[in-house]
């Protein structure tokens, strides 16, 4: 059994017994870890394990097995996932306008595919933030955005992409347009608050 931390072998490993399983490993990496670093991915015998398997393969038996462990710090990775966000939604912000305007010339096709891959980065971007307030150990509730929480922010945008689905499925391009021309600037705005409220958790005045 061999124990490799960020490719260094971990020398707590000693500690372990013959029977150890994966999850006693990890709890003596947790141990060991520097202030401030994670543990952002798990390889047992050179294949990633991860979400449901990792659960599973924690009490498999680490014998004749290698794990590699690799760690970040959680701030960096806390503030990248911030500026990538960012970036993501100053690119999506005009988009909403011009799929409008591509509607109401009749230009329907194109407009409704364009629409697709907008919708599907936004979803992108809520699993990104839930993801990001769970690496803060954060809740939603818990996080105010100016007189608001996080979780009534983004209850309010999932209304609106409610809003839009429907406008969608009915073929309502009018109101599908008008959706995305003056409802989409605020949810824009109030995306950036949202990543405003992370940072000031990760960066605090």
């Amino acid at each position: 059994m061999t124990i490799l931390l960020d490719a260094k072998p971990l020398q707590a490993g000693a500690e372990l017994s013959p029977d150890s399983t994966l999850g006693d490993a990890l709890n003596l990496i947790q141990q060991h870890l520097e202030g401030g670093k994670i543990i952002v991915k798990v390889e047992l015998d050179g294949q990633p394990v991860d979400g449901s398997t990792l659960t599973l393969s924690r009490s498999a038996p680490l014998a004749g097995h290698h794990v590699a462990v690799s760690t970040a710090d959680q701030k960096q990775l806390a503030l990248a996932t911030i500026g990538k966000l960012a970036a993501l939604i100053e690119w999506l912000a005009p988009q909403h306008a011009e799929i409008a305007a591509a509607l109401e010339k009749g230009q329907t096709a194109p407009a409704l595919q364009r629409l697709g891959g907008v919708l599907s980065a936004w979803q992108q971007i809520q699993q990104s933030y839930a993801g990001l307030m769970t690496l803060l150990q954060i809740k939603l509730e818990d996080l105010p955005v100016r007189d608001l929480t996080a979780a009534d922010v983004i209850a309010e945008f999932c209304k609106q992409l409610t809003e839009l689905q429907t406008a969608l499925q009915n073929q309502d391009f009018v109101l599908l347009g008008d959706i995305l021309q003056y409802e989409m600037e605020g949810a824009v705005k109030n995306w950036m608050s949202l990543l405003e409220a992370a940072l000031g958790v990760v960066q605090p005045e």
